[in-house]
């Protein structure tokens, strides 16, 4: 259909139910990854492209009370005009209800059809209301295609596509009143806070407030004169509600400061133990994403700051030892035995400080740099054959299928070469063994839900599924801390060429690893890995810094 201004700028004074519908329509976008972007008065009233299909929306408000008739559904306009003889006929037009939804069928895309009315309709018409994937066995279906065929004869989509085609994709919706959808569009909001960002909003105001802003947003879009601006300025994209919808929830979660979901994911409140001072994306042609961070620490009066580490590990490490309903508990009556547990931990670890070091520094990169949700893998994902993934995180994608990243951390005081060697051999066992399924059931197991933020991973933790079926959904992380001889404990050493020999230092690791991987299987080439490797001028002065701090901390 062609593009036009049907019930524009100057009929939106009547549209204010249409609007809600609208609104609740782009809000389902927040947790229906296959919606991409909905268009105001584009084809349609709305129109909501999904992934493989585009529905067409009809909303339609009336003064009557009656049920909507299949005369009023299908009557169309008519010229009268006078023939030879002197009578006058009838010349009707093809703007019926049904045909104007029938004309939306003009894109790429399938068409589907919607038609949305607070009036209910009548029996002719309720094989409409069934949801398209109820109606095997249904009854109702030929006496209405009859009815339907008969109102538009051998009248075509603008695909080809006749009004069979329209009947087997299209519903009717009947919501009776626009606080029904202000009702819905609220619960939408509230829910949507909680489950995607730990936020629980004032139900008196925040969503109310969440719902006039994007109801404004959407007014103004729909207003836009469609002849005059470019078809974009109609469309509120999934990646742009996300993108504001996060920022209006974060914005009241600093007001209300109720949050229960216990992992933030707002990186104001997040902070990283070590910057990125390298970073490769392109290095390898693979159909698995392979990349490298070089991370390092900070120099302070030109001596390496190991105390601002340990201070960064120290505060990191309660996300690492304790469960998420041991740090969701502030009841007093358990505060005790939780600060007696959490002591406990730390001294049960401190005999193994060197992975324990490398294990909350890896937790600290992955946590600052994705919208992720730890499940604490040192306290229950270990097996017989000391294959331990000492780091799982939730990756949350707001656009794709969320993601599981299977970490493993080390700090290496000997030779690096043959250390890397032994990491590729481990991982390769690792990937071989049993182990690897009995850990995926025992992350779904045992990961708290309750306290996590939602998402979509249980499907790729099944016991009957296997990593083969699902490569795009995990990450393999490696964090490898080594020995350099470019950086000085009491030296910082700021100059391009010791700048430049450094980052060829990383690559080489790096280059080294994944050239281990891939000659030890070539299966290596489909997994997502990414490899965070951290030079550091000495690993016993980070051991003793943290061991200082431990103790001192214990007083």
């Amino acid at each position: 259909m062609a593009e036009n201004d049907s019930g524009g700028i100057g009929a939106k004074k009547g549209f204010l139910y249409q609007d809600y519908v609208a609104a609740l329509f782009a809000l389902k976008m927040l947790d229906d990854k296959s919606i991409s972007e909905i268009r105001c008065e584009v084809s349609d009233d709305i129109d909501v492209v999904y992934d493989s299909y585009i529905e067409y929306v009809q909303v339609k408000t009336t003064k009557s009370d009656k049920a909507w008739q299949m005369g009023e559904f299908t009557k169309c306009s008519y010229n009268t005009k006078k023939t030879s003889t002197g009578k006058e006929r009838k010349e009707y037009k093809r703007d019926s209800i049904l045909h104007k939804s029938m004309d939306c069928d003009s894109e790429k895309m399938p068409g589907h059809f919607r038609i949305v009315t607070p009036r209910d309709v009548n029996a002719k018409l309720s094989f409409l209301k069934i949801p398209v994937n109820e109606r095997v066995g249904k009854t109702g279906r030929e006496a209405m295609l009859k009815s339907l065929r008969q109102a538009t004869k051998s009248y075509k989509t603008p695909n080809g596509n006749d009004v069979e085609y329209w009947l087997d994709r299209a519903v009717w919706e009947v919501i009776p009143t626009k606080d029904q959808i202000k009702l819905e569009a609220v619960n939408k909001i509230i829910t949507v806070a909680h489950e995607c960002y730990g936020v629980y909003l004032n139900p008196s105001r925040d969503p109310y407030r969440i719902l006039n802003d994007l109801l404004v947003n959407l007014i103004e879009k729909s207003a836009t004169s469609i002849v005059l601006r470019a078809k974009k300025n109609k469309i509120y994209s999934r990646c742009d509600l996300i993108s504001w919808f996060k920022e209006e929830v974060l914005h009241y979660a600093q007001q209300n400061n109720e949050n229960v979901k216990i992992y933030t994911v707002d990186k104001k409140k997040l902070k990283a133990i070590l910057d990125v001072f390298l970073e490769l994306s392109s290095f390898y042609d693979h159909s698995g994403e392979k990349l490298c961070r070089g991370l390092q620490g900070k120099y302070h009066r030109r001596r390496y700051e190991y105390d601002g580490i340990s201070k960064g590990i120290l505060r990191w490490l309660p996300e690492v030892l304790l469960r998420p309903s041991e740090l969701a508990d502030q009841s007093p009556e358990r505060l005790i035995a939780k600060l007696k547990g959490y002591t406990s931990k730390k001294i049960l670890y401190l005999a193994d400080i060197k992975n324990l070091i490398a294990n909350v520094l890896l937790h600290s990169v992955v946590r600052t740099s994705y919208d992720s949700q730890p499940i604490p893998a040192l306290l229950h994902v270990d097996d017989e054959g000391g294959t331990t993934i000492d780091n799982i995180h939730i990756l949350l994608n707001d656009h794709e299928p969320d993601q599981l990243l299977l970490g493993f951390s080390y700090l290496i005081s000997g030779t690096i070469d043959d250390s890397l060697n032994q990491i590729v051999s481990d991982f390769d066992a690792l990937l071989q063994s049993d182990a690897f399924s009995a850990k995926k059931e025992k992350i779904l197991e045992d990961k708290q839900d309750g306290y996590l933020l939602k998402h979509d991973v249980d499907e790729i933790l099944s016991s009957n599924t296997s990593l083969d079926e699902h490569l795009s959904r995990f990450v393999f992380a490696f964090f490898i801390g080594y020995e350099t001889e470019f950086l000085k404990c009491e030296e910082c050493k700021t100059d391009e060429e010791c700048q430049a020999r450094l980052e060829g230092e990383v690559r080489s690791h790096f280059d080294a690893l994944i050239s281990s991987l891939i000659n030890k299987d070539d299966f290596f080439k489909d997994l997502h890995m990414t490899a965070y490797i951290y030079p550091i001028p000495s690993i016993g002065n980070l051991k003793a810094s943290v061991e200082e701090e431990f103790s001192s901390n214990d007083k």
